[in-house]
């Protein structure tokens, strides 16, 4: 038997974010003690590092490379939040590749669940688990994973914030059905703390291709104004924090950005004094942790006796 590690990530295209990737991938390899390889899922940025001479693999090809390198067994790691569009994507690589191996090939892939994703029943090692999402969790030994990131978020957030003041934390948001799991962890976090937000830059009525600046289609923030609104006077100070596993475009531009319809350039519009802060999910290691452990699910998945395949 030989073992890996495939970690999957949209991509980097900044120091910063490289360098979280490099983060991620030395805390699996001291955890685990187990070679750890790369997948990319844009397929932009696969073209980017490529050009730069930088490994750049989609999840079929990694996978397709590390059984010609003799792997038998590889758990498959993405650093997703829910088990949306692009999670779906990279199970179906994940099978595309159990099937080039063949039904007598002892190569076997267990796929780990999103950060917020509730397990579902075990299956037989070999297979990909499933993402069912549902509350509450199915396994209940396991901690709920929606109430474990709601708490990680709320330790995320800045010890300079005063307790008076809201904080915002911008997701990326999605049209697939396990959107509701964003609904699910901003509940969660406003028990936790009243004023802490989770709002999303796409709602599950958006259609594809839609301008996301047309009032029809209103984005989270948006939906977020009038209680900010009738809680806060003007000048007071708002925290935007960026609910992403990188810092890259959506954080720079669309939280941050100096343009007109960046959410901090909105913020201010509406008078208050708004203190972003450009820190992803993968630069703090506690949520490091919380994909490490999905990825121990996965590991653990794979100790299962397989089932005759010839």
């Amino acid at each position: 038997m030989k073992r890996g590690i495939l970690l999957v990530a949209y991509g980097s295209g900044n120091m910063r974010g490289a360098a979280a990737l490099r983060a991620v991938q030395t805390a699996a390899e001291a955890r685990f003690g187990l070679p750890v390889r790369w997948a990319y899922t844009s397929e932009p940025m696969r073209l980017r590092l490529a050009k730069s001479r930088t490994k750049s693999d989609s999840v079929l090809k990694a996978l397709s490379r590390m059984r010609f390198e003799r792997y038998t067994h590889v758990a498959v790691q993405p650093l997703h939040l829910i088990p949306g569009d692009e999670f779906s994507a990279v199970a179906e690589d994940c099978s595309a590749a159990m099937a080039e191996a063949g039904p007598c090939s002892p190569f076997r892939v267990s796929l780990g669940l999103p950060m917020l994703a509730c397990s579902g029943p075990s299956e037989s090692a070999g297979c990909l688990p499933e993402a069912c999402g549902n509350a509450p969790c199915a396994i209940p030994s396991r901690p709920d994973p929606v109430a474990r990131t709601a708490a990680t978020l709320i330790s995320h957030i800045s010890p300079l914030r005063s307790p008076d003041e809201p904080v915002i934390y911008m997701a990326h948001g999605s049209r697939h059905s396990s959107e509701h799991l964003f609904r699910r962890l901003a509940g969660a976090v406003r028990a936790l703390d009243p004023l802490v937000h989770v709002a999303c830059m796409i709602g599950p009525d958006t259609p594809r291709g839609a301008d996301l600046d047309d009032p029809a289609y209103p984005d989270g923030l948006s939906l977020l104004m009038p209680t900010l609104q009738q809680e806060f006077p003007a000048s007071h100070r708002i925290w935007l924090l960026p609910m992403l596993s990188l810092v890259g475009r959506h954080t720079l531009e669309d939280m941050a950005g100096a343009g007109p319809e960046s959410w901090k350039s909105r913020i201010e519009a509406a008078g208050w004094c708004c203190q972003p802060e450009l820190r992803g999910l993968a630069d703090d290691p506690a949520f490091i942790e919380l994909w490490l452990d999905r990825l121990q699910e996965a590991l653990d998945s794979l100790q299962a006796p397989a089932g005759a395949k010839c």
